[in-house]
């Protein structure tokens, strides 16, 4: 009789980390873009969700596939995250802040290499293909992060339409 309370609890503690280590792999693509700047391709994009569909409050469960086509130095990322975060309005002591967060966890990526972003309730847990790189412990950040692609305020207005399902 004591275990089931026992059970419940650790399975309430567990369960975020359980959506975050893998299941995304199982979920359906909603949709696909890839980002090119003139004639070249920088990556190419997959939003997945438990059920295939795509819609704002079900930002929970949401995991966002970049597999880059060019080695890209960790100092231009994130270079490139700062100015999507200030266009999109995010305070300059904020994006310096959440910075330094991915200067801890991104490394530089190359041609083929797979960078993950799976949001749960919590934040976010980032992977470099299949493997666990670091955990963003902020969901305003992990929010602000999807929204350089989700936001209606996007830079890439085309791109998140097909990440989205609407083309």
């Amino acid at each position: 009789m004591r275990l089931l309370p026992i059970f419940t609890v650790v399975l309430l503690l567990v369960s975020p980390w359980l959506m975050a280590s893998g299941a995304w792999q199982s979920w359906p693509v909603v949709g696909e873009a890839t980002l090119k700047w003139g004639p070249w391709v920088i990556y190419d994009s997959q939003l997945r969700t438990p059920s295939g569909q795509y819609n704002a409050s079900m930002a929970n469960s949401v995991a966002l596939v970049i597999k880059y086509q060019r080695d890209i130095d960790k100092d231009d990322l994130l270079d490139a995250t700062d100015d999507q975060w200030q266009k999109l309005g995010v305070p300059a002591a904020k994006r310096q802040q959440w910075r330094i967060v991915l200067d801890n966890i991104w490394p530089n990526v190359r041609k083929g290499d797979r960078l993950i972003f799976v949001v749960h309730p919590d934040g976010g847990t980032f992977y470099r293909d299949n493997t666990v790189i670091g955990e963003v412990r902020d969901r305003e950040m992990a929010n602000a992060f999807l929204d350089i692609w989700l936001s209606p305020r996007t830079r890439y207005p085309d791109l998140r339409k097909r990440l989205i399902g609407q083309v």
